[in-house]
């Protein structure tokens, strides 16, 4: 199974960091908006399931995506995947602390890691899992202070969404296809959840327009590119670029309502973003490695192609001299 999946580390990590960057501006733009947790969700469900099927609708006949979404097994199991790890990380939310909720997410790389070798027979490498814990003891740093304030229940609801993310990316890398759409599979499942709950508590949001950018613009981009990214590099790769919210979204929060952030956050931040750029840059040095190495074996087979070809001729040249040899022969003994 490994050996058939593609393996293309430039085009995977931008499309991951692409997403994780976007996905980082999510929780700015929800505050920015003023709405309440339901609306959010269902305005995010319905936004991600129509933009996305405006690009299908559009674009589909330029890549090799599904032609029939619905009676593809991938495109199903990975999109109801989705939904339900929204809706389970709503519920973590709501029951646990948030500092419990993004450091069991941030599990969700080892979880990909473990679940990888079973599921697409790639083995992560040592720098992956050095780059996983780097970026654990990171997050950890950022909630230190917040750890241990929640309950098990929501805890177990948080656990349950990083095994879903985890799981979701192992079988989009596994399947091999474009399935960059099934979030808007998942936006319909979570939308189904959060309708009863938005017409019983629905209040406006005071700033629409923030939400509208934020469930028609960054969340859609996110959805494509990092379930498009599993396509070309392993799971646990793409798992780590979902801790940049973990970086970024205080950082946004500072520069937008003046919240300073904690010297933890600088902290832990620094390691997550080392261990991913580590990690990136030394993906990016086996890549040229790699081309290196076949193109000194094409330029060795190259030249012993040539070498044969001219024992060939040399061979093919000294036949010639010898029946040459042979008729001169014959005829001085006529």
């Amino acid at each position: 199974m490994a050996s058939q999946l593609v393996h293309q580390p430039a085009k995977g990590l931008g499309l991951a960091f692409v997403g994780g960057f976007a996905l980082s501006i999510d929780i700015p733009l929800i505050r920015l908006a003023g709405s309440d947790p339901y609306t959010v969700m269902l305005a995010r469900g319905l936004g991600m399931a129509f933009v996305l099927w405006l690009y299908w609708r559009f674009f589909a006949d330029r890549s090799d995506m599904p032609r029939d979404l619905f009676a593809d097994r991938n495109f199903l199991t990975i999109g109801a995947l989705s939904g339900l790890n929204s809706i389970f990380f709503a519920l973590a939310v709501f029951n646990t602390s948030t500092a419990n909720v993004v450091f069991i997410l941030a599990f969700n790389a080892m979880l990909a890691a473990l679940l990888s070798w079973p599921v697409t027979g790639e083995k992560p490498s040592k720098a992956t899992w050095a780059a996983i814990v780097t970026t654990i003891v990171g997050v950890g740093i950022i909630v230190a202070d917040g750890l241990g304030t929640g309950n098990l229940l929501g805890d177990l609801f948080a656990l349950i969404c990083a095994a879903m993310i985890a799981l979701s990316l192992s079988l989009a890398r596994r399947s091999g296809k474009d399935l960059s759409l099934a979030p808007g599979f998942g936006g319909l499942v979570t939308a189904a959840f959060a309708l009863p709950m938005t017409l019983w508590t629905a209040t406006m949001p005071t700033a629409p327009l923030w939400l509208l950018a934020d469930v028609l613009i960054l969340v859609p981009l996110a959805g494509i590119t990092l379930w498009l990214a599993p396509r070309f590099i392993p799971a646990p790769q793409v798992a780590l670029f979902y801790l940049l919210e973990t970086v970024l979204a205080p950082l946004w929060v500072w520069m937008i309502f003046a919240e300073l952030p904690s010297r933890n956050v600088y902290i832990g931040g620094s390691l997550v973003v080392a261990g991913i750029a580590g990690h990136g840059a030394w993906e990016l040095v086996q890549l040229r490695r790699r081309r290196q190495q076949r193109k000194s074996q094409r330029e060795q087979q190259a030249r012993e192609q040539a070498a044969q070809e001219l024992a060939a001729r040399e061979q093919a040249q000294l036949q010639q001299l010898q029946q040459l040899q042979h008729q001169l022969q014959d005829r001085e003994l006529v």
